[in-house]
């Protein structure tokens, strides 16, 4: 429900990969926001689709055998009694020219590789856009890594230049955080006295869309140069996301281990 910032040409890079093969897995950390980059894309191209696009949201199982049932259920194809399930969706799907969201794959992988070998061998016009923490492994699969938002390093970016506010609103990681700022503080706004605090938080966070959302909230309790500062202790500062979402999107906790983790 909020607004996307940048992505434009990651959206127009899964969009191209997507034309060319019939499973795309966006792999990365989590929190680098291959969920939202992959409904993005499928909006933009459900048109298409004849038989629509379909989202199947994995990340609450912890059964890999209702994998197949999960997708079945969001594809609104009922099981038959004396029949396998397999076999009736695999029915139901043949016919049909749809894209399919295969979303948080990463702890089911080798259920969901599975299934998703049975769908693209036996349904030719299905199309499948999954998001995991690695590839499916799937013959044909083309796996494309999310990458973190731009963020300016303190060693390149002139702070103390004329434009210098007007030059960091240009990194999509800065404007992530001002806007999802105003969101909670209605009058905050990027300025002279606050570009370094928010460019540290940027670049401490390593762009990860996630991680940036949850200290921009923070300001709800605290000033931005405190935010800055305590970014230290992030597995309690990086907490407090919407009641709403689903537990890994509610708190987000990185730390350095040669790339962040989320």
């Amino acid at each position: 429900m909020s607004t996307l910032i940048g992505r434009q040409s990651e959206v127009q890079e899964i969009r191209t990969r997507l034309s060319a093969a019939r499973l795309v897995t966006l792999t990365g950390s989590g929190g680098v926001g291959k969920t939202r980059l992959a409904i993005q894309a499928a909006e933009e191209i459900a048109v298409e689709f004849p038989d629509g696009v379909w989202f199947t949201e994995l990340a609450a199982l912890s059964d890999p055998s209702l994998v197949l049932r999960t997708l079945a259920s969001a594809l609104n194809i009922p099981e038959e009694p004396g029949r396998p399930l397999l076999e009736t969706l695999l029915d139901a799907l043949r016919p049909k020219a749809l894209l399919i969201i295969l979303d948080n794959c990463e702890h089911l992988v080798v259920a969901c590789a599975r299934l998703m070998e049975s769908i693209l061998s036996g349904c030719p016009q299905v199309r499948v856009l999954a998001t995991s923490r690695e590839a499916l492994g799937v013959a044909g699969e083309v796996a494309w890594r999310v990458p973190s938002l731009s963020t300016p390093t303190n060693r390149s970016f002139a702070f103390d230049a004329e434009n210098a506010v007007a030059a960091l609103i240009k990194f999509d990681s800065i404007r992530l955080f001002v806007d999802r700022a105003t969101l909670v503080r209605p009058d905050f706004e990027l300025t002279n006295e606050n570009m370094r605090d928010v460019n540290d938080i940027c670049g401490s966070l390593d762009g990860m869309p996630l991680a940036i959302e949850l200290a921009a909230a923070r300001l709800k309790a605290m000033p931005v140069d405190q935010i800055a500062s305590r970014l230290g202790d992030r597995f309690r500062l990086l907490t407090g996301g919407s009641r709403t979402a689903l537990p890994h999107q509610q708190t987000c906790a990185p730390r350095w281990t040669g790339t962040t983790i989320c």
